[in-house]
């Protein structure tokens, strides 16, 4: 860091933002570009197809504490790429199936690459290799899944109408193993010690925030995870919250604006909270750097909540961009925020642990918010209720990690 060379942490987070743009869009952001033309040639409901949603995001309730005590004390880079693997081949695997049944067993491969390729291995990275400008690091490493939402919405949209589902998914799958396993192999290093460095700015002292103590800088407020503290049990209801309030719009928005403004229009909405997305989880990034993690926690669930109101009135498209200018900047509570709430309250050596389980619950929330939205569609044909809901669910996020964060300093 005395040197002119750029730390190699930084070479990473621009290879981890490649990654994400690749791998995190095919399981959340434009995933559901595919849900018309599917249930179409499968005749299938709405809900039947956000089962295999569901099933992807599912599989990291269970997988989440596994992967993450796989990355953080295994072979990480062959961790990465045996995900990949997975991952592109599953979903090379849809371009074939014959029906729905086989799409859901496939999709469970999906979820498997999903976990292992994505969120966690990123965090770690980016946890491993930053003291300071963890914040930054992290949410620069993010803006990925925002580009990737913007380059594959359209692409995606383009595809279908132009080759069909089929070869679409077929086309992506390729692009997960030539994209992912080079990165993963050549380029990505669990902890610096593995290339005789140090954490950025592990040598310096930490400044502590106005007002606010940031527990796992310190001492840590307990000794390992003991899942009965409450603000172990906080930490993991507001991942409920935030999986919920997420994915609620990530996985039905798209279809949901196809039918109110049209396929162009809606691909363009998704781009646009994809793109505000890349500077939403900038914001987050640097505002918890700057304010701390209460601040932070409370400004995107305020977003949120706004989101969700205005969406109820999005029949009217200048207020369908409103929602997207609002749900880009909010929904990166769901990418930046955990990582940095878990290391606002545990100590390094607990990280991946807490870590693990709190993903598990995000991603039990993820897997409820798109199946309950497109569930209550289809039972009373209208999503305001399930806006109303999720607007509920983005307000209690606050609730639960500002409880958390304040639970753990008392028990210090």
């Amino acid at each position: 860091m005395k040197n002119n060379k750029v730390f190699y942490g930084w070479w990473l987070v621009l290879f981890s933002a490649l990654s994400l743009a690749v791998m995190g869009p095919a399981s959340v952001a434009v995933a559901n570009l595919f849900q018309n033309p599917v249930t179409h040639e499968f005749g299938i409901t709405n809900s039947q197809f956000a089962i295999s949603n569901s099933l992807v995001l599912g599989m990291g309730i269970f997988l989440s504490p596994f992967i993450s005590k796989k990355l953080a004390f295994g072979n990480f880079r062959l961790v990465y790429v045996v995900g990949v693997l997975i991952y592109g081949l599953a979903y090379i695997g849809f371009s074939f199936a014959p029906n729905m049944y086989v799409f859901y067993a496939l999709a469970l491969l999906v979820g498997v690459g999903n976990v292992s390729t994505t969120i966690i291995p990123v965090s770690m990275l980016v946890n491993n290799w930053f003291v300071k400008k963890r914040g930054l690091a992290l949410s620069l490493s993010f803006t990925g899944l925002g580009v990737g939402g913007v380059i594959f919405s359209q692409a995606v949209t383009f595809l279908i109408a132009n080759l069909g589902w089929r070869y679409t998914y077929l086309i992506y799958g390729l692009i997960i193993l030539l994209v992912g396993i080079p990165i993963g192999w050549f380029v990505f290093r669990a902890i610096p010690e593995d290339m005789g460095m140090t954490a950025y700015g592990a040598e310096e002292p930490v400044s502590l925030k106005e007002g606010e103590k940031e527990v796992a800088a310190t001492t840590p407020p307990a000794s390992g995870i003991v899942v009965t503290k409450p603000y172990f049990i906080l930490l993991l209801i507001g991942g409920v919250m935030v999986g919920l309030a997420n994915n609620g719009g990530l996985g039905q928005f798209p279809p949901v604006l196809a039918d109110l403004h049209g396929p162009i229009r809606a691909a363009t909405l998704i781009s646009l909270y994809s793109a505000v997305g890349i500077v939403g989880k900038i914001t987050l990034g640097n505002i918890t750097d700057r304010f701390g993690t209460v601040f932070s926690t409370i400004y995107a669930a305020v977003l949120l909540t706004v989101t969700y109101l205005v969406m109820t009135l999005a029949e009217n498209y200048s207020l369908a961009i409103v929602m997207a200018v609002l749900f880009g900047l909010g929904n990166a509570v769901g990418t930046v925020a955990p990582p940095l709430i878990t290391a606002a309250i545990y100590a390094p050596e607990d990280f991946s642990k807490a870590y693990g389980y709190l993903q598990s619950a995000l991603l039990l929330g993820m897997t409820a918010g798109s199946l309950f939205a497109a569930g209550v569609a289809d039972l009373t044909g209208s999503y305001n209720y399930s806006w109303i809901a999720l607007a509920i669910a983005s307000a209690f996020i606050g609730v639960s990690w500002v409880g958390a964060y304040r639970s753990a300093q008392k028990d210090k």
